[in-house]
């Protein structure tokens, strides 16, 4: 990255971080670019550079969380889940410490992000990273259990994300006071009751 690039993305980065900031007082549809502006430091002409409307902003943000999730995110010996098709049963439960903890570490160490995250879930377009989830997840796992039909593939994700996102989200309401591994077997337990030892 050369210096006019670096120089770039540090302003977008600061437009990113006062747009993130005035979600905490501020609904999203009241948010002006003016007043993005204002809060990083830089004219309209800067913000008209990057983005055509606070919508682009706005998607910009969601995409820079998911990016840094998985830059920051370590799996210990993480499946390749590209062909989920051909992996085992086992392989597939992504509900389990291996995969929990270290999200749960990473909600825990931006808590104030998946606040503002989880108040605006409509602003930033949940439900279309959902869809994402259930075609290149949900559908190929499910389909190794022999669960195909797609009414019934819906309702089950709608059911599985808005649970967990459930206790995510009460979690970080509560300041992420519980301990991590307490939260995690909650979820284990909700999912799969069966697993979970008395």
């Amino acid at each position: 990255m050369n210096r006019s690039e670096s120089k770039f993305e540090n302003t977008a980065s600061k437009m990113r971080s006062a747009f993130v900031t005035l979600l905490e007082t501020k609904e999203f549809a009241d948010i002006s670019i003016m007043d993005i502006c204002k809060s990083a430091g830089v004219n309209r002409s800067t913000f008209y550079a990057h983005y055509d409307n606070t919508y682009d902003l706005l998607k910009e943000s969601r995409d820079s969380i998911v990016d840094s999730f998985f830059k920051e995110c370590n799996f210990e010996d993480p499946v390749d889940l590209s062909d989920m098709r051909n992996l085992s049963k086992e392989d597939l439960n992504l509900i389990s410490p291996k995969y929990l903890l270290p999200y749960l570490r990473y909600i825990q160490k931006h808590k104030r992000l998946f606040r503002i995250y989880a108040d605006n879930a409509h602003a930033f377009e949940v439900s279309k990273m959902d869809d994402l989830m259930v075609e290149n997840i949900f559908v190929p796992i499910l389909s190794k259990y022999g669960v195909t039909d797609k009414k019934l593939i819906y309702y089950m994700q709608k059911f599985f994300l808005k649970g967990i996102d459930a206790i995510i989200n009460e979690w970080v309401r509560n300041d992420c006071e519980d301990d991590i591994l307490f939260i995690c077997e909650i979820i284990i337990f909700c999912v799969r009751p069966t697993d979970h030892k008395a």
